[in-house]
């Protein structure tokens, strides 16, 4: 099978498989292909949320029963859903930026390359958990100082 494609930042990606032509319509975002992280990823997406309590940048969000924003934890599998990585900082009530997809750098992390989990009170870790913990994926260290962000599906441990 064959496959070839067409206009990569535009409104439409077209992969032309040649026995069904199937199109795949991206609507207007712009796609990275990064051969760091293995594939290609979404164009940087934010998202505004209002948030539940005090919360800091730099760590995984998820939302309470209202849909407002709080830090994600691996303590049950309704709190582990991260929703993406808070961008800014925010007290009870202000709203607090979300990045869903796309890279986030933070000149003073240290990663090393590979994966990234969800931690306690919505932390980055990459310790991944063990013995009976919920685990998330939630990016790929690309370098010591820049993620993707990879949210994965919840794993529990037996």
């Amino acid at each position: 099978m064959s496959i070839s494609v067409v206009n990569i930042k535009q409104d439409t990606l077209v992969v032309d498989v040649k026995q069904s032509q199937p199109t795949v319509n991206v609507q207007s975002y712009d796609l990275t292909l990064d051969i760091a992280s293995g594939g290609i990823v979404p164009a940087a997406i934010d998202t505004t949320l209002v948030a539940s309590t005090s919360l800091s940048a730099l760590r995984c969000i998820t939302t309470d029963s209202s849909g407002l924003a709080k830090y994600a934890t691996p303590d049950s599998l309704a709190n582990s859903v991260v929703i993406g990585i808070s961008t800014t900082s925010a007290s009870t009530g202000q709203n607090i930026t979300i990045k869903t997809s796309g890279q986030i750098t933070d000149a003073s992390w240290n990663w090393t390359k590979g994966a990234i989990y969800l931690g306690a009170n919505g932390s980055l870790t990459q310790t991944a958990p063990t013995g009976g913990s919920i685990i998330v994926h939630v990016a790929k260290a690309i370098t010591a100082t820049t993620l993707i962000i990879d949210i994965d599906t919840i794993i529990q441990t037996v």
